[in-house]
């Protein structure tokens, strides 16, 4: 499995977040991080850690699945670390 980039990920949110009428002061709020976190996130200065990512998209309205594969060795080390 691999993570969107920093850039595809900005896209995402900052689409959803206007899809949905949102302030980045309303979805900052949402996921308790601060409007400038927003701001880095939909800028591509900053990726997010999976579990802000999988918060944030859930806040845009989106279900994000997991399933383990073969290849799957950085979500297994994850995995292992919460085990």
């Amino acid at each position: 499995m691999q993570l969107p980039s920093a850039i595809a990920f900005a896209s995402f949110v900052r689409s959803g977040r206007l899809r949905m009428d949102m302030t980045q002061e309303e979805l900052a709020q949402a996921v308790r991080k601060t409007r400038r976190w927003v701001h880095d996130i939909e800028s591509g200065k900053v990726t997010p850690s999976l579990s802000a990512a999988i918060e944030v998209a859930a806040v845009l309205g989106f279900t994000v699945s997991l399933e383990r594969s073969e290849s799957s060795s950085v979500l297994d080390e994850i995995f292992e670390d919460l085990g």
